[in-house]
């Protein structure tokens, strides 16, 4: 990771932090009776749960993102052109894909 983290660094990261306080709560929720976990031991719990899940969630995404990247290369064609948008590049997909 870089030292200044991205927009999209940014979000991921953000997304990991509800997917913790989500798993926490649910871990906590009433509903689950006997199963239902307390305690200090929860937000580490939650943590594993997420920081496990995440590289199979993150997998397909980033695999879609270079996809597409290479369809709306960042620097063009070798005129300089989104070869699919046939616009100068980078076409706006390629921006919103590489802030």
């Amino acid at each position: 990771m870089s030292a200044t983290p991205t927009t999209l660094t940014g979000e991921l990261e953000s997304a990991h932090r509800q997917g913790v306080t989500a798993a926490g709560h649910g871990m906590q929720d009433p509903a689950l009776g006997a199963l239902r976990l307390t305690g200090s031991g929860v937000p580490v719990l939650a943590e594993a749960a997420v920081s496990s899940a995440t590289p199979f969630l993150r997998a397909p995404l980033l695999s879609r993102i270079f996809k597409a990247l290479r369809i709306h290369p960042v620097d063009g064609d070798d005129r300089g052109h989104c070869p699919t948008c046939r616009v100068p590049a980078p076409c706006q997909t390629a921006q919103e894909l590489n802030p």
